[in-house]
């Protein structure tokens, strides 16, 4: 099995781990049309996504998933 083929059976593993790829591209923090173009191999994931969804399948439906980083911007009067 080449690595595009087994980068796309970990990744819809991934999506049946939780249940959607909309929740996937979310975890991924990526558009769905790039999980899309991963899934059906027309584009190749990055390693860093291959690696996460492999996290997500071992991690199960229900783990808790990490917090996203809340950027802050600060606004001075001058």
């Amino acid at each position: 099995m080449e690595h595009r083929a087994r980068y796309a059976q970990a990744l819809r593993d991934a999506v049946r781990t939780l249940g959607g790829h909309e929740r996937l591209a979310a975890v991924l923090n990526v558009p769905a049309e790039k999980l899309a173009a991963w899934l059906s191999g027309e584009e190749m994931p990055p390693l860093e996504a291959f690696l996460d969804s492999l996290d997500v399948i071992a991690d199960g439906p229900y783990a808790p998933r990490p917090a996203r980083r809340v950027r802050v911007a600060a606004i001075r009067n001058r």
